[in-house]
């Protein structure tokens, strides 16, 4: 059963549209991520579903239950959509323990005393903090009192978890071993989340699926494997793992899957193109460090390039290199030598796309 569906969702403030007419559903159980930079709209559409932010158009339905709807003027609260929420600043009250924080909802819930120790119990042995139930928010880690912002928000066994950048303030050891029993306690529980971040590792690592956004649009939704693998617009592939975006030259072949764009030095690129191009219209490649070989590939792209300087990370190196103007980024287990040489972009691992008209979009 469907979960949640957000149909034609807008909300505007003036003339601007901090999300436009976007169309999501979230299956029973999934894990989704709303991905994108700051100001795309990402936190705008998880208070519209937790009902802290009234959209301008549109409609939120879960479970079959009309949570808004403009057109018929429905808009329920927050308490009576009953969702879990877990915020960037945990909220802790910081004059009550850990287990009256975790205990508060199931008070306003009215839940009688016996069950709610029984419930705040279980909560703490889920986050592994059971030995810290009489501590104050006070005297916990960061990571602890994130812990305690979940327990609260699952005490209740909500049907819907809404987690709002949850892990930001922590550092990054720290935000890696949270990414695991995060995920762990959302499958033990069962629960459907939703999940906002800029940060895409912790997107790919976590995420059923991933919307990516950008100035209130949706670009891109799809498994992590598909988005990372094959973005269908260069702000996916540019945001997502990051690549290089080579500009500056125009098709001069197209077909269905295939173009090739030729660049002012007459060096040509043949590659996939995941959107519709014109033949002498400009476009642009998108390709990533890790797919540029230094050595032969047989029936790769072939170009001529001037390599830069090369910073050492551990495992690899990082080298720059020069196509004309166009700086590239490439990753290597051994840099090339600086000067003229050649560099090898197989056909698979080419997109090529019309111009990003918002490439310059900050939002």
């Amino acid at each position: 059963m469907t979960d949640l569906v957000l149909s034609d969702l807008t909300r505007s403030y003036g003339a601007i549209n901090a999300i436009d007419n976007i169309n999501i559903t979230v299956g029973a159980g999934e894990f989704l991520t709303l991905l994108g930079p700051s100001g795309c709209g990402k936190s705008t559409t998880l208070a519209a579903i937790a009902g802290l932010d009234q959209p301008t158009h549109g409609r939120i339905n879960f479970a079959g239950r009309t949570l808004f709807d403009a057109a018929a003027g429905i808009a329920l609260p927050p308490e009576a959509r009953g969702f879990g929420v877990v915020f960037q600043s945990y909220a802790l009250w910081p004059h009550m323990t850990v287990e009256d924080n975790v205990c508060l909802s199931l008070k306003l819930r009215k839940v009688a005393a016996p069950e709610r120790n029984r419930r705040v119990g279980e909560a703490l042995e889920l986050v592994g903090l059971t030995a810290y139930a009489k501590r104050y928010p006070g005297e916990l880690s960061g990571g602890q009192q994130q812990r305690v912002a979940l327990a609260r928000a699952v005490v209740f066994r909500p049907a819907l978890l809404l987690l709002d950048e949850p892990l930001s303030n922590l550092d990054a050891q720290l935000r890696q071993e949270a990414r695991v029993w995060l995920k762990s306690i959302q499958r033990e529980l069962g629960l459907t989340a939703i999940y906002v971040t800029h940060d895409q590792e912790e997107a790919l690592s976590m995420s059923d699926r991933i919307v990516v956004m950008r100035g209130g649009h949706i670009i891109q939704m799809g498994t992590p494997q598909d988005i990372y693998e094959r973005p269908v617009h260069p702000f996916s592939a540019s945001f997502i793992g990051s690549a290089n975006l080579i500009a500056g030259g125009s098709v001069s072949e197209v077909s269905e899957q295939e173009a090739v764009i030729t660049f002012g030095d007459g060096q040509a690129i043949r590659g996939v193109a995941p959107l519709p191009l014109q033949s002498g219209s400009p476009a642009l490649v998108a390709v990533r460090p890790q797919n540029i070989r230094l050595a032969e590939v047989p029936d790769a792209n072939r170009l001529l390039v001037r390599f830069g300087p090369a910073n050492y990370l551990g495992d690899r190196f990082e080298q720059e290199a020069f196509l004309g103007e166009c700086r590239l980024r490439l990753q290597a287990i051994r840099p090339a030598p600086e000067g003229q040489g050649n560099i090898w972009i197989d056909r698979a691992n080419a997109l090529i796309f019309p111009p990003d008209e918002r490439a310059k979009d900050k939002t």
